[in-house]
């Protein structure tokens, strides 16, 4: 009687340990597990973490709207904010969005360590110039004689490495046709047909001339006439 506890004892052994034993150890297998993956996922938020730090950003600040009149200069304003310093390779470039069309935008302006690049085939070639200043985050472009085709979205695209991840600024040109100015202190114009009846006095003989005739000798030839002939008033 007594082998048989004996022998459950070294089966239970041989098996892992007695069964409370066992039961234990299938509890804490759990919370291993848990533990492990909490681990492995801090390992992989650090990895994020440290990847999403090296990647800096650029922002990019526009006004939303410019209104210009036809035949004017018009400075296109944009500034950007940045964490690196301003070195050589800091480079801003415009492209330009015809009103109304869904085409690509078409780069017209590229500025980089203080020397300017214009598109030969644009709208823009000799029209446009650089009129920021990198050292204080300004990165504005000047267009000269504005007109109406001209008009649509302007994008304005800096780079800064390692700061290079950037949502482009975007600015509306709307150009208006210039207008003649109408109301008070615009005279009609004058037919070369029309005859002017000006009246001036001499200054020395007291004399008046009517369209640089003299007046008095009008008169006495009038006078005269009278005097020969008073029948004719009546």
């Amino acid at each position: 009687m007594a082998a048989e506890p004996a022998a459950a004892a070294a089966a239970a052994a041989a098996a892992g340990g007695s069964p409370m034993k066992r039961e234990i150890s299938s509890t804490r297998a759990p919370a291993r597990w848990l533990l492990t993956a909490g681990a492995f996922v801090h390992l992989i938020q650090m990895a994020l973490c440290s990847s999403v730090s090296d990647v800096l950003i650029v922002k990019v600040s526009t006004p939303t709207e410019i209104i210009a009149e036809a035949g004017t200069n018009v400075k296109i304003p944009c500034t950007f904010v940045s964490s690196e310093d301003i070195s050589a390779a800091t480079s801003v470039t415009w492209s330009f969005q015809q009103e109304g069309s869904t085409a690509r935008p078409i780069t017209f302006f590229y500025y980089s360590d203080g020397k300017e690049y214009l598109g030969k085939n644009t709208p823009f070639k000799d029209r446009s110039s650089f009129v920021g200043n990198f050292s204080q985050r300004d990165a504005s472009i000047k267009i000269a004689n504005v007109q109406p085709v001209d008009n649509g979205t302007y994008f304005c695209d800096v780079k800064n490495p390692p700061d290079i991840v950037v949502d482009p600024g975007q600015v509306q040109l709307t150009v208006l046709e210039r207008e003649m100015p109408v109301g008070h202190g615009r005279a009609a114009a004058t037919p070369e047909s029309a005859t002017v009846m000006t009246a001036t006095k001499s200054p020395n003989s007291g004399n008046i001339a009517l369209n640089g005739l003299m007046v008095w000798p009008l008169v006495l030839h009038f006078c005269c006439i009278l005097a020969f002939s008073p029948g004719c008033l009546f």
